[in-house]
């Protein structure tokens, strides 16, 4: 079936602006795109968008659905003085308890929370220890099936529970990669919690493990200090030395935070092709840092922007990464918008390479992700103001979509999703949550 949006501000982050503009989609992808008055298109299903802006749907490169049910989650012992400690009295603990019915709600919660933040296209990690086999194929269920997002999945490998579930973990990740029907909407990583969780054996066997199949990476990379202390005093070793002994610093791995790091290490990570993945919120939450985001572009290294379960606003995780920078820095001027928009533009190429359609622009042939806003501007808009727009409308009047459509179906039309009641999956949610909480 075909799709004519049209009275549209048609507008990407390459450079595509259109005052009233249409987007013509037919079979998945984007038919064509103009100015004025739209062709013939009999039998079409037609929306006005009114002069709301009508751009590409949003990458999200580093989320954690399983974290989605811990919103207002009471904690009896929550002290911590370590990002190490943040983990052993919050996350490692969630995601114990987790079962497969939970991962399930988790990650549809989550999965809305994306669709409603105009995200069309997720990189998860995931973690469930005593819920490891199935655990992909439920968030799956909920996320692509359900939901319709493009998901790629992985599930955290990591020493912590011993070599059963550390085994169990690569397992998943494999079975579930072996299992996937390469339509353009779900894909795989392989599955790393952090360096200063997993022995060289480990590393070893997963590496192994993933090169039959071709899978890179989904790793946190010196997130805190624990990552370099470990790597050093254990194996003599920075952190991103130690990974790239074991190639996971290759195409297609996401490195996520890259806070602790080397001057040297910045310099191996520009000779790699891995991507990091920047997530200034949850640093600022769990107190580590600040990565060296403007040193690693201007290096050459391929830096995205993600959320790590810090909720799934990429736009306002963009306009915090300037922030951030800002306030580090002492200058006003740092992370300008080239530098958010080489963060923005990675996710989307590193979401073409993933899913193997073209993403991110709005021209014939890309794929119809798109996202319609309730946005009316109140000063000109054009192709070199679109950033500006979008960080300031999300503080000042909240950016929210009015239509999401991927791979030319709408999954949310005229503020309601599809295919679902969504207050019935958030009641159902509320009281999956409470038996979660009760078993902390």
């Amino acid at each position: 079936m075909e799709l004519l949006i049209e009275r549209a501000r048609v507008a990407d982050f390459f450079g595509t602006f259109y005052e009233q503009g249409y987007v013509l989609v037919s079979g998945g992808r984007i038919e064509a795109v103009g100015e004025g008055t739209p062709p013939e298109a009999p039998g079409a299903r037609r929306l006005d968008a009114a002069g709301r802006l009508l751009t590409p749907g949003l990458v999200n490169a580093h989320a954690h659905l399983y974290s989605s049910l811990a919103r207002g989650m009471p904690l009896a012992e929550f002290s911590p003085t370590s990002f190490r400690e943040i983990l052993e009295q919050l996350w490692w603990k969630l995601d114990r308890v987790l079962n497969l019915e939970e991962v399930y709600w988790s990650a549809m919660v989550g999965g809305l929370q994306h669709l409603r933040s105009g995200v069309t296209a997720l990189f998860d990690h995931h973690a469930s220890p005593s819920a490891i086999e199935g655990s992909l194929s439920a968030i799956k269920r909920a996320v692509v099936d359900e939901l319709g997002l493009r998901a790629d999945l992985c599930y955290e490998v990591t020493d912590r529970g011993g070599k059963a579930e550390r085994d169990a973990g690569i397992r998943e990740n494999v079975e579930f990669a072996k299992g996937l029907s390469r339509d353009g909407k779900t894909s795989a990583h392989m599955g790393l919690h952090a360096s200063f969780t997993l022995s060289d054996e480990s590393l070893e066997l997963a590496a192994r493990e993933a090169e039959p199949l071709g899978l890179p990476f989904h790793i946190h990379l010196a997130e805190g200090k624990e990552d370099p202390v470990d790597a050093l005093q254990r194996y003599g070793l920075r952190t991103a030395e130690r990974l790239d002994h074991f190639g996971i610093l290759m195409e297609g791995s996401l490195l996520a935070h890259g806070i602790q790091l080397s001057q040297a290490e910045l310099d191996l990570l520009a000779a790699r092709p891995a991507s990091v993945i920047h997530n200034p919120r949850s640093n600022m939450n769990n107190a580590v840092g600040a990565a060296q985001v403007e040193a690693m572009l201007s290096r050459g290294v391929k830096v995205g922007i993600g959320t790590d379960g810090f909720g799934s606003d990429v736009i306002g995780e963009l306009l915090t990464a300037r922030l951030l920078a800002h306030h580090t820095s002492g200058s006003p001027t740092t992370m300008g918008d080239e530098a958010l928009l080489a963060l923005l533009r990675h996710n989307y190429s590193l979401a073409e390479q993933t899913f193997g359609v073209k993403l991110g622009r709005i021209a014939p042939g890309y794929a119809a992700d798109l996202v319609l806003w309730d946005y009316d501007p109140p000063t000109p808009l054009s192709a070199g103001s679109l950033l500006s727009h979008v960080l300031f409308a999300a503080i000042s009047e909240g950016l929210r979509p009015v239509a999401v459509i991927v791979a030319g179906e709408a999954r949310l039309w005229d503020g309601v999703v599809q295919g679902l009641e969504e207050r019935e999956v958030l009641a159902k949610a509320r009281e999956v949550a409470k038996g979660l909480w009760a078993k902390l």
